[in-house]
């Protein structure tokens, strides 16, 4: 016998969050969002994550490496990588042309960034 709890949990599981409609105007309309976003935030709201080596020691053992992060935003994960791992080459991707162009504007960025829907990550 399911106890209320997982019976709650599978109910929930089951029922879509939002409707079709909005699931599919969202995804349609997630490069538009994303530029007003970084109009209105510029690279000032997420904060550079300087803690990925500490939870994630491996990347500092690579001599040399290649890193794809798809969804990079204006480089809060891959100045901080850079810093620290002077050896890697990352590519940086994102569906927003303006969080494109705030990484290339930026005074640390000697990233190669394209700007590409995941859809076309295979055209990098």
């Amino acid at each position: 016998m399911l106890s209320v709890e997982t019976s709650d949990r599978e109910r929930v599981d089951k029922e879509p969050n939002i409707s079709n409609f909005k699931r599919d105007k969202l995804e349609r309309e997630a490069k538009k969002n994303w530029d007003l976003f970084y109009k209105r935030n510029t690279d000032n709201f997420f904060k550079d994550r300087h803690w990925l080596t500490r939870e994630f020691p491996l990347l500092l053992q690579l001599n040399k490496g290649v890193i794809l992060e798809v969804g990079c935003g204006v480089g809060n994960t891959i100045y901080p990588l850079l810093e620290e791992c002077q050896n890697l080459f990352i590519y940086g991707c994102d569906i927003s042309p303006r969080a494109i162009e705030l990484v290339k504007n930026n005074r640390r960025s000697t990233i190669n960034m394209k700007q590409r829907e995941c859809r076309r990550l295979c055209v990098i």
